[in-house]
């Protein structure tokens, strides 16, 4: 029945030679820009699911290709439908707004709020480096320490404690270093964070 109104809306428009009046973006297209928001800051943040539980299928890295997927089409559909709503028929729409102080509000989310560092979560590194330090030789391999992802944590000959973690890509390695005699040497940088911990990154060439 929908259908068959704007068919004769549509018919009507050419007999009588009035254009149909544009439809703004509507709330379909909230709809899914505010899902793509909440999953790319879910994403960012390190609140996404750890892929060594149970929803392993849950991939960060193709939910935020999804969600850019999802921003370009929902974009270019807001881009059309507002310039045909405020160009052709020059009249306004509340409905050009929400979607972008949508995205807007995600943006000013990941700017002016901190994420989770490891002193917010210190403790629980603070344990596993301790019984790590003292049983050289023990790895651990593919575990959660709150938002972070371990792929490995092992104690050197030297006496740190390397925690590797899962965003290490390539030739690249990211983590965490506890050690409580000297600042850790051999690594690309090294930034210490507070008493005996230290954020590394090592390029391997």
């Amino acid at each position: 029945m929908a259908v068959m109104k704007e068919i004769d809306k549509w018919v009507g428009s050419r007999l009588t030679g009035v254009p149909t009046r544009s439809k703004p973006p509507g709330p379909i297209l909230l709809a899914f820009v505010t899902v793509a928001v909440i999953v790319w800051v879910c994403v960012d943040r390190n609140w996404w699911p750890s892929p060594f539980g149970s929803y392993a299928w849950l991939d960060p890295l193709l939910a935020a290709i999804v969600c850019v997927l999802v921003f370009l089409v929902t974009g270019l559909i807001w881009a059309i439908r507002t310039l045909y709503v405020l160009g052709r028929d020059q009249r306004w729409s509340w409905w050009v707004v929400p979607a972008p102080a949508v995205v807007l509000a995600g943006l000013a989310f990941l700017a002016l709020m901190p994420s989770t560092s490891l002193l917010d979560v210190r403790s629980e590194f603070d344990a596993i480096a301790v019984d790590l330090h003292d049983n050289p030789g023990v790895w651990r391999e593919r575990f959660e320490i709150g938002p972070f992802d371990i792929r490995s944590a092992h104690s050197s000959p030297s006496g740190e404690v390397y925690f590797t973690d899962n965003a290490s890509i390539f030739n690249t390695t990211i983590g965490w270093v506890y050690s409580p005699d000297a600042e850790p040497s051999g690594l690309t940088t090294v930034t210490h964070l507070d008493g005996p911990w230290y954020e590394y990154t090592s390029v391997w060439r």
